[in-house]
């Protein structure tokens, strides 16, 4: 059965109407690339290659002129439009990283009214996958916003430094502290292990404001690696990131709860949002197996969420003193 590449809208080849309205303006835009991963390898526009999970995974800067396709080399005075990312270039099952990252943004989006970075399943010229996300940091005519990740915020002085979660929520708002919980909640439930300082933005906003930007680089790292059950501590004086591999505080449901009662979130508010996860797991099942995962990396998938929403639903093993 075809699904679309975008949101995974049964009996769709290519892109869906919605979907070609958010990611291209109403263009009509085949999920076949016109060019392989090595034409845009080198610098693009002054702007180098990024990378994140652990620093294998690349990401290069592409355009579409009005009316053509997606190009890997724009004019000088084009704006890179898109972000895309070949498979992994090591780890566990890398060629399974474009659809892993694809589903689990769409699960966030579609499941659990996160905020994201909008993005599709895409192939090389060559037949090898690749993840396209759409930037946000434009405006409508244009014009950049500005966008400040959390080692700026926090002053930090790596993506992984002594700061915590908790450190994180504080700077946030009220209204996107409540968006930060679910987001992390659903982060731990899908095993990313990523989430760190580089991968929480502020965006400003047509306001001027600064507020939490949409939600990017979602992914089961737990399929190419074995991590932490997340990359940062919850709690300013527990850390779970520390302890020697076997030690490993597990982290349940009432470590959440905690944490928004830290943040000042209405405790129904948190009920709430634990409520949503109790109810989500056969829609996450149902999600994967639509996804363009290999079949075995759809079990993969469902067996560490399974794993994870064990954890979480446990009794808590250890108390934490309030501060």
């Amino acid at each position: 059965m075809a699904q679309c590449n975008g949101c995974l809208k049964d009996n769709t080849k290519g892109f869906c109407s919605s979907c070609e309205a958010i990611l291209f303006d109403r263009s009509k835009v085949t999920p076949q690339l016109k060019f392989n991963w090595e034409d845009i390898s080198k610098k693009i526009d002054g702007q180098p290659m990024g990378f994140s999970i652990s620093g294998v995974q690349r990401k290069g800067f592409i355009g579409k002129p009005r009316g053509k396709e997606l190009v890997a080399k724009m004019d000088l005075n084009e704006k890179s439009q898109y972000i895309i990312k070949p498979m992994l270039s090591r780890l566990n099952s890398p060629d399974q990283s474009p659809a892993n990252e694809h589903v689990t943004m769409q699960m966030a989006k579609q499941l659990f009214n996160i905020r994201i970075a909008e993005c599709a399943f895409m192939n090389f010229a060559n037949g090898t996958p690749a993840y396209l996300t759409k930037r946000f940091d434009y405006d409508v005519n244009g014009g950049k916003l500005n966008q400040e990740d959390f080692v700026s915020v926090l002053k930090a002085g790596n993506k992984y430094a002594s700061k915590t979660y908790q450190d994180v929520g504080e700077w946030l708002s009220p209204l996107n502290r409540v968006d930060f919980l679910r987001i992390l909640i659903f982060n731990f439930l899908t095993g990313n292990g990523d989430v760190h300082l580089k991968n929480i933005s502020l965006l400003e906003t047509a306001d001027g404001d600064m507020m939490l930007s949409p939600s990017y680089d979602l992914m089961n790292t737990k399929i190419h690696l074995s991590d932490n059950s997340l990359a940062l501590n919850l709690f300013k004086e527990f850390e779970q990131t520390n302890l020697p591999l076997g030690e490993k505080y597990r982290y349940t449901k009432e470590d959440f709860i905690e944490f928004g009662n830290r943040l000042k979130i209405k405790a129904t508010n948190i009920t709430r949002i634990i409520d949503l996860f109790a109810k989500k797991e056969g829609a996450v099942f149902a999600m994967i197996d639509k996804s363009f995962l290999t079949d075995n990396a759809k079990e993969l998938y469902k067996n560490n969420v399974v794993e994870n929403n064990k954890a979480f639903w446990q009794s808590k093993r250890f108390v934490i003193s309030n501060l």
